[in-house]
């Protein structure tokens, strides 16, 4: 699985001691030192970058400390199913922003050593190349059509990693573990679900939405919503980078990261999701031949309603419309002859089914990240 999984985010920064490098973001705030009047590193916020297609990235320079926050698989894309699964790719999206802004590109770290910090706290141990503050580390799921939900319900049902509780959310489409945690957080979700969101979004901005882009998206959404696809997400934050040394560029690989991404999979390894699906009476009773129109089924099914609440129907309907229903009812096992027992019956449950998962493949008309295509389109800054 650790093949599969690709970069869905990424925040990095570089320390350049000799300063003098343009300052860039949308204010600064210069900042002195009262009771020496030294003149302390400025402050900068950050300015947002948008290109094609909505994507956006925030970078910042107060001189000294080069900074790039974002998603470097969506940007210049219409999606981002599928992403970008080094780190050498990401790097080259972000340095093709910084050379436009005529900072210096991310480098690689090639020394490492401790430096002292204030009295009583421990060496920091540092590098002279880009630093990752925060990564996430993304793959899809295929849980077949319609099972989504039931997947993510099952898998909420467990703790993850250091005893990480669940979250639920109320629409049954996303759960999410450690959400406040500066250790990690991971996500389960319902992808097709989320695109239809962002598109929603989109069609009501003022410029619409691109024929060409609403048809590839639109393909993007059945393709999920046919394969169930189903988004592990693993947000790695700066805490435990540092814990495990995986913030040095250069020094570190994608596979040293995939023993972090784990906690699903080892909870699937030990939960067995069924997936039930459930059919109308009515509908069973089309399908079993008890009745000829759907009108009828539906009729039928309307005083089967009435007795599961405790109706009396002999006392409703004459002896000939009595027999009818019966009849009609017993093909499907449900006799309205007996008084209705909850704690029996389960009439409507069609059939359960383990639910099976499965790495979904990339069809042949997705378009993939091409580090090259998304560092020609224009981009603005506009914040």
């Amino acid at each position: 699985m650790s093949d599969l999984f690709f970069i869905d985010r990424l925040f990095m920064q570089q320390d350049h001691p000799e300063g003098n490098l343009p300052l860039v973001g949308t204010h600064v705030i210069e900042r002195i030192n009262m009771e020496t009047g030294e003149h302390l590193p400025p402050s900068v916020n950050q300015k947002v970058l948008e290109g094609s297609f909505s994507t956006k990235l925030t970078i910042r320079c107060d001189g000294q400390r080069v900074r790039v926050e974002g998603n470097p698989s969506r940007w210049q894309r219409m999606d981002n199913l599928f992403g970008l699964q080094t780190l050498d790719e990401c790097v080259g999206v972000f340095n093709h922003v910084l050379s436009r802004f005529n900072l210096p590109p991310f480098t690689k770290n090639t020394h490492i050593y401790h430096r002292q910090t204030s009295e009583g706290k421990k060496a920091q141990l540092v590098g002279n190349g880009a630093e990752i503050t925060a990564i996430d580390w993304t793959v899809n799921h295929e849980v077949g059509q319609g099972r989504e939900a039931s997947f993510i319900r099952g898998m909420s049902s467990m703790q993850i990693g250091r005893g990480r509780a669940p979250k639920l959310y109320p629409d049954g489409h996303t759960c999410n573990w450690g959400e406040g945690s500066t250790w990690m957080m991971t996500k389960l979700y319902n992808k097709h679900v989320e695109i239809k969101r962002h598109l929603h979004k989109e069609k009501r901005k003022k410029d619409g939405i691109a024929v060409e882009r609403l048809e590839y998206l639109e393909n993007l959404i059945n393709y999920c919503e046919l394969h169930g696809v189903v988004r592990e997400e693993h947000s790695l934050r700066q805490a435990l980078l540092k814990r495990y040394n995986l913030q040095f560029y250069g020094r570190v690989t994608e596979q040293d990261f995939y023993p972090h991404l784990k906690d699903i999979e080892n909870a699937m390894k030990t939960i067995q999701i069924s997936h039930d699906e459930h059919q109308s009476i009515a509908h069973q009773l089309l399908a079993a031949g008890a009745v000829q129109t759907i009108r009828q089924a539906n009729t039928t099914m309307s005083y089967c309603t009435m007795w599961q609440h405790g109706s009396d129907l002999r006392q409703i309907l004459s002896d000939s419309q009595y027999y009818e229903h019966k009849a009609r009812l017993k093909a499907i096992g449900l006799d309205i002859g007996q008084q209705f027992d909850v704690s029996r019956m389960c009439p409507t449950l069609k059939r359960s089914e383990v639910i099976e998962v499965k790495p979904l493949i990339i069809p042949n008309w997705y378009q993939m990240p091409i580090v090259a295509h998304s560092n020609v389109l224009p981009f603005r800054a506009c914040a």
